[in-house]
């Protein structure tokens, strides 16, 4: 079984909430790549932090 990776990456404000909606719909699911890697995305979330906003996910390679 592959090990989880975690990932944060900055959102801009105006963007944060259509971030977090699309992530949550893609959780659970498995996104071929360009690569030919699948990554199964485990759980996802946008947080907010004095004024910027980070989104946070975990995925795995299968």
């Amino acid at each position: 079984m592959a090990l989880p990776w975690g990932v944060k990456e900055e959102v801009e404000p105006e963007h944060g909430e259509a971030v977090s909606e699309y992530m949550t719909s893609v959780e659970g699911t498995k996104i071929e790549l360009p690569s030919g890697n699948v990554a199964h995305i485990l759980k996802s979330g946008v947080k907010e932090r004095k004024g910027k906003y980070m989104l946070i996910y975990r995925y795995e390679l299968v």
